[in-house]
């Protein structure tokens, strides 16, 4: 697979994970198949990503690397927990989140 697809893969399904949070934060479509659907796209997510890592140089992973899997973590774990158990947050939660992937895409970008 080339780099184009995965880079085509992870942002897509970033697109479509976040969307789906969005829906689920506000209230709209917190249901099973939402979660799966996320749950997977999470996974896409991942996928994507590292296939993009082939492609850089081999060895140990780099900080802006590790820091975008705990804010990833974070996103992913926290963000179905606080929908789920404190729907009053869930809407304060996914523009958290939104800032996260700001600096998960800022890292990425710079490489710092």
């Amino acid at each position: 697979m080339s780099y184009q697809f995965y880079k085509m893969l992870h942002v897509i399904s970033i697109v479509v994970f976040f969307s789906l949070y969005a829906v689920a934060a506000y209230g709209a479509g917190n249901n099973k198949k939402n979660k799966i659907i996320t749950g997977i796209m999470l996974l896409v997510i991942l996928v994507g990503g590292m296939g993009l890592k082939k492609f850089a140089a081999p060895g140990e992973w780099p900080l802006w690397l590790n820091i975008k899997m705990v804010i990833w973590l974070i996103v992913g774990v926290f963000g179905h927990v606080i929908v789920k158990r404190f729907p009053e947050y869930a809407v304060k939660s996914f523009w958290i989140s939104i800032g996260l992937l700001t600096l998960a895409s800022y890292l990425a970008n710079y490489k710092l």
